[in-house]
């Protein structure tokens, strides 16, 4: 099944289930899914699993192609960690800790901030040499937080030009663009590199394109 495909099917599976007001978008999901296949990435943590929208995303992905990712995941809503044994078919393959400071001492090369944590000042500690961030969505104050940890990174906002499908939660117009999120390659190898320069013109064009579409 192809990367789009996977995303897409898998969003619009979790907009039907009840606490979907602020799951990843399809986007986001589609560009997790492609870091993970062009860089080989075999650990991934991600903060605030929320009904795991992302995690059983990447779960599938991961037994479609023979990947063996080490999936670890913060959660305390109880609404979320009663229906993610549920929502998750691969729930059993995820670790899931309350809190980043519950985490094992374990170093990631994904790490996907996908809700609130007072405890992100310490994410450093469980970055991989070359670990990639992924904050979906706008989330200014944890981009923020990171830019500032990681002040010799590479950030770039990625985007798209499709807008919310009909089926999307409620709250997300079908006439506004879908979520896109904030990447960030903390120590980049030559790959990555060439990997955010590609994305940082995608970016510009895809703005640009937005502003003669508006007017």
């Amino acid at each position: 099944m192809k990367i789009n495909k996977l995303a897409i099917e898998n969003y619009k599976y979790f907009c039907s289930l009840e606490g979907s007001d602020y799951i990843a978008s399809e986007f986001a999901l589609e560009t997790i899914l492609k870091l993970i296949k062009k860089f080989k990435l075999s650990s991934v943590l991600e903060v605030g699993l929320g009904i795991g929208s992302v995690s059983d995303t990447v779960l599938k992905f991961s037994k479609l192609n023979g990947l063996n990712i080490k999936y670890v995941g913060t959660e305390k809503n109880e609404f979320c960690l009663e229906v993610l044994p549920e929502n998750v078919k691969k729930y059993n393959e995820i670790q899931v800790f309350s809190e980043l400071n519950a985490v094992s001492n374990n170093k990631f090369d994904l790490i996907i901030i996908d809700g609130l944590d007072s405890s992100l000042i310490e994410l450093k500690k469980f970055c991989a040499p070359n670990a990639i961030l992924f904050i979906e969505g706008g989330r200014e104050n944890q981009t923020k937080s990171m830019l500032d940890i990681f002040s010799k990174c590479l950030f770039v906002n990625v985007i798209t030009l499709k807008k919310n499908p009909s089926y999307a939660h409620e709250d997300r117009s079908v006439k506004s663009y879908i979520g896109g999120g904030q990447l960030i390659f903390i120590n980049p190898t030559l790959k990555m590199k060439l990997f955010w320069i590609r994305q940082k013109a995608l970016t510009f064009i895809k703005r640009k394109i937005r502003k003669i579409i508006k007017k």
